[in-house]
């Protein structure tokens, strides 16, 4: 085939464009960096295997050391009733504190939830005399005092609380035809290229999981009729320590109360807080406004990952925080998960993959004969969240105006 004649000065234009070379970089610009925080932390923290497609963990804490005056009293009653089940918290020659009053109250009897009682323990000593008890009153279970030579008490047991989850299966897949495999192409060829962004994506499912994971199983799922496992995340099992902003403004007051109540109980040095930019966004004016001895901006490392901290003023403890930018995609309306945060104690929490699930690259997974390349990342796993107590959950933020 004869070549077009061109006159004159030949431009870019009048060259064959399949001749002219492409200026194409090699290295392949990602959107979003690996955010997955809180896989790569729980991962650097103790790891136990799974033998079962069920796991189970104990749970135990001390014996309960309140309880509550149900009715108000007058200060010569003799007779206070505590919530249902609260009886078998005290026993004869407890002493008990109103800690609104301060009284010393000694428990002479206990019939189901009814205390017989002799007040103002202390009083004829100099201590504090008997007062009024008030409905709802909290009352501090001190210690028992027992009499000489006193017979054995009723032992009290406290059981342990069963914990448990499921494994999940994920199975993040690429496939090619030989001829895509064999091409060159800008930024390597495949299927080594697809296998690191493949790698990456099934690395993001575990992090959605442990935040936002649905804890269920099913014995037989259509249409194969083979067993389902859903692992549960931080959503499923936080539930005590809820601080619902209901899409107003958060405020360093209800973040030090919600704080508080989370470290009250677990570690003190190993909480971290995972938040969405809104939350961040809200906690950042605190620093603007004069709160800027509370907020240490200067980046550290925690398990591997980059952190910020924020001081509460709740205990003064130094909480480490990782902002989730991928849940800037989340809606905050409505109280959409664009709005949320936990603070997540890494010490009562784990990873459990399966023995020999934990993740595998599996290759030549194309059917027999098919000129096709075909491989996956699976990984069966859970993860154990101890003590729900010791974490916390953040809901209905909303950035600021």
């Amino acid at each position: 085939m004869a070549g077009t004649v061109v006159t004159g000065t030949v431009s870019t234009e009048e060259v064959l464009t399949d001749e002219r070379k492409i200026d194409m970089a090699e290295r392949i610009r990602v959107l979003d960096p690996d955010d997955s925080q809180f896989t790569t932390m729980t991962d650097r923290v103790s790891k136990r295997t799974a033998i079962r497609e069920k796991v189970n963990w104990l749970e135990e804490e001390d014996f309960p050391r309140t309880t509550s005056s149900v009715n108000a009293q007058l200060v010569g009653d003799t007779s206070i009733t505590v919530p249902a089940g609260n009886g078998k918290i005290v026993a004869a020659n407890d002493l008990l504190r109103n800690m609104r009053t301060g009284e010393g109250i000694r428990v002479v009897s206990v019939s189901t939830d009814t205390l017989t009682v002799a007040r103002g323990v202390g009083a004829a000593t100099g201590g504090i005399a008997a007062a009024a008890i008030n409905a709802g009153d909290v009352l501090l279970v001190v210690a028992d005092a027992q009499p000489q030579g006193s017979d054995f008490p009723t032992p009290r047991y406290l059981a342990r609380v069963l914990g448990y989850n499921y494994t999940q299966t994920t199975r993040t897949t690429w496939s090619f035809t030989g001829t895509q495999t064999a091409i060159e192409l800008y930024g390597g060829r495949e299927p080594a290229k697809e296998a690191k962004r493949a790698g990456r994506r099934h690395k993001q499912k575990w992090e959605a999981i442990g935040f936002f994971g649905a804890r269920s199983f099913a014995a037989a799922v259509a249409p194969d009729n083979e067993p389902q496992g859903f692992a549960g995340g931080a959503l499923e099992f936080v539930q005590s320590n809820l601080l619902d902003v209901n899409s107003a403004a958060l405020t360093p007051s209800a973040f030090d109360s919600w704080a508080a109540n989370v470290f009250a109980h677990g570690s003190s040095d190993n909480k971290v807080l995972f938040a969405s930019p809104a939350v961040v966004m809200n906690m950042s004016i605190w620093n603007r406004s004069g709160m800027g001895s509370q907020w240490q901006p200067t980046p550290d490392n925690v398990h591997g990952v980059k952190v910020d901290a924020f001081i509460s003023g709740a205990y003064g403890y130094r909480i480490p925080v990782v902002v989730k930018k991928e849940w800037s995609a989340f809606p905050t309306a409505n109280k959409g998960f664009g709005g949320y945060a936990f603070l997540l104690d890494l010490d009562y929490i784990e990873q459990i993959p399966l023995r020999d699930r934990d993740t595998k690259l599996l290759t030549e997974q194309q059917p027999k004969g098919k000129d096709v390349y075909s491989a996956e990342y699976i990984r069966e796993a859970t993860y154990e969240f101890a003590h729900q107590r010791c974490h916390g959950k953040l809901i209905g933020c909303v950035p600021p105006p």
